[in-house]
């Protein structure tokens, strides 16, 4: 019975992670998000400040670096693996964002728009922030483009909204 129940709760928990794509498990940065990034103990070395639209930021020593598309764990490694490069012995790279990129809703909706990003919120609160379905809003087919590549899927009321997305509300024909 033991085995059993240490069976289980091992399986629980190795299953959590997998629920879905949590903001701080797979996020990548992009165009809108503002970060403060600083360097331990090399106070020269800070930058804080907007994504480009290019996916750029301006970091001291570096210039121009893309960080569109990396995920926080890939951005600090690549600005360490380029202040090593010639600049310091062993940097170490924090990076916070200070705020998300918005999301978007258009269609079948009361209040289309751009609404600023909380974090786990749901299609089904993004509905209601933006004023609720319109009488002809399909109850249904609900698309979400997400990511750099834009990737579009079909979403429920449980979905989690995440920075930079886009959704629409199709209309319905009965």
């Amino acid at each position: 019975m033991v085995n059993y129940i240490l069976l289980f709760s091992l399986c629980f928990f190795i299953a959590i992670p997998s629920y879905g794509l949590g903001i701080s498990q797979g996020y990548e940065f992009g165009p809108g998000d503002s970060l403060s990034i600083s360097v331990y103990q090399e106070n020269d070395l800070a930058y804080s400040g907007q994504i480009s639209q290019q996916g750029i930021v301006d970091f001291p020593l570096l210039g121009s670096v893309n960080l569109s598309g990396l995920t926080q764990k890939e951005a600090k490694s690549h600005l360490e693996k380029r202040l090593k490069d010639g600049y310091l012995v062993s940097p170490s790279v924090s990076i916070q964002v200070s705020s998300y990129r918005p999301f978007f809703i258009y269609g079948e909706v009361r209040n289309p728009g751009s609404y600023k990003y909380q974090p786990d919120i749901t299609l089904e609160q993004v509905i209601a922030l933006s004023g609720g379905l319109k009488d002809r809003a399909s109850r249904k087919k609900w698309t979400i483009q997400r990511g750099i590549d834009k990737a579009t899927f079909l979403a429920k009321y449980s979905t989690i909204i995440l920075p930079g997305d886009v959704i629409k509300i199709e209309k319905s024909f009965f």
